[in-house]
């Protein structure tokens, strides 16, 4: 029966720690908020489904793993829910009645979580060591408030030993488990962070340009898409090397990054050439962001290995335009992209596509280095 009991709520710990896991590294919550309150709720009904479940020690002692899914939320350094399922875990005592004994096991908890967090804290980067440290601490709290409510009778000195034995055995077995979880999504998320982004500049490739532009025409917001590329790049490669090229294309990129809003989307599409998607602009008003970038880039002096700072300009199409294919609008700014460079580059061209409008150029003196 001893070995049914664990074995039932080892496995309940584990599921849970499996399906909580997948919450905390979900996508798909948008709002951290409501992630941080389902992650709470969860762990804190797995640790009340831990205590009622149990393991019996005797016939008149029983012991649980309440303490397991806080020492997971302490690992994962979530603040929010650690609190909330630790209230929800330590009133929970109270269930039995209103009595010394509860309050005792609701400080002991507070305490628990409380400690596991600092624990956390101070040895983020020794995942194992951390993991186990936790786990003690967790035992150390549970035996003072056994010893406080039970005294140091033959039956505490039982429960004592059983909760310690237990309780490193789940616990190791627990902290491998989230260890493991922990550097498989770590994995995940590298191997999609490489299929999504430029080796190179760190902004999302071709691909994902693709995907992210693909329904842009359904959304019936107004948009901007940019197309810019270095001037006389190739010059540069034949002149400094393809090494010094990709620092420049890295320094040019972080300008980017730099000048256009978070919710923008910045792409390296191949070569020199960037693509920029900028929402809910006026065509004056994306101008001058295209201009803002040009000067940018044309004031900047770009750091080469093994050869001094050089200045470069950048060329500037832009499609203006609303319930427009995404397909059609990278034609357009493409098309004044070339325009650019074909009246002497270091420029922005802007291309009105809802009004049919013609070319209209701003046109700016080039920057010589």
């Amino acid at each position: 029966m001893f070995i049914a009991e664990l074995l039932l709520n080892a496995c309940i710990a584990f599921t849970g720690f499996y399906l909580i896991a997948k919450i905390i590294y979900s996508q798909r919550l948008a709002s951290s908020s409501l992630k941080s309150l389902i992650v709470g709720l969860a762990t804190g009904l797995l640790g009340v489904l831990l205590m009622f479940k149990g393991i019996a020690v005797n016939e008149s002692l029983r012991m649980d793993l309440r303490h397991l899914p806080l020492v997971l939320l302490a690992f994962y350094g979530v603040r929010s829910p650690l609190i909330i399922a630790t209230l929800i875990i330590g009133c929970s005592r109270f269930y039995f009645g209103w009595t010394p004994q509860a309050v005792v096991a609701f400080l002991a908890v507070l305490g628990i979580s409380s400690g596991m967090y600092f624990i956390h804290k101070r040895l983020l980067h020794r995942p194992l060591l951390q993991n186990l440290i936790m786990n003690v601490w967790a035992l150390f709290m549970i035996s003072i408030a056994v010893s406080i409510n039970l005294g140091f009778s033959d039956a505490a000195l039982r429960l004592l030993a059983s909760t310690w034995t237990i309780g490193l055995a789940v616990g190791l077995l627990s902290s491998l488990l989230t260890i493991d979880f922990q550097l498989l999504n770590e994995q995940v998320q590298r191997y999609k962070q490489s299929a999504e982004l430029d080796h190179l500049t760190g902004l999302y490739n071709r691909r994902v340009w693709d995907e992210r532009t693909a329904l842009l025409e359904a959304e019936g917001r107004v948009y901007n898409v940019l197309a810019l590329d270095i001037d006389h790049f190739k010059h540069v490669n034949d002149t400094y090397g393809h090494a010094n090229g990709d620092l420049v294309l890295q320094q040019f990129a972080r300008i980017l990054q730099e000048e256009t809003r978070p919710h923008d989307i910045t792409a390296r599409i191949g070569g020199e050439e960037f693509m920029v998607l900028v929402y809910d602009l006026t065509p004056s008003k994306v101008a001058k962001v295209a201009n803002r970038i040009r000067e940018r880039i044309a004031n900047t002096r770009f750091q080469l290995d093994g050869f001094p700072a050089i200045s470069i300009t950048a060329s500037v199409g832009i499609a203006h335009g609303k319930h427009v294919a995404a397909q059609r609008m990278n034609i357009l700014a493409d098309e004044a992209l070339y325009a650019a460079k074909e009246q002497g580059r270091n420029r922005v061209i802007l291309y009105e596509v809802d009004a049919e409008a013609a070319m209209t150029t701003q046109d700016r003196e080039p920057v010589r280095s």
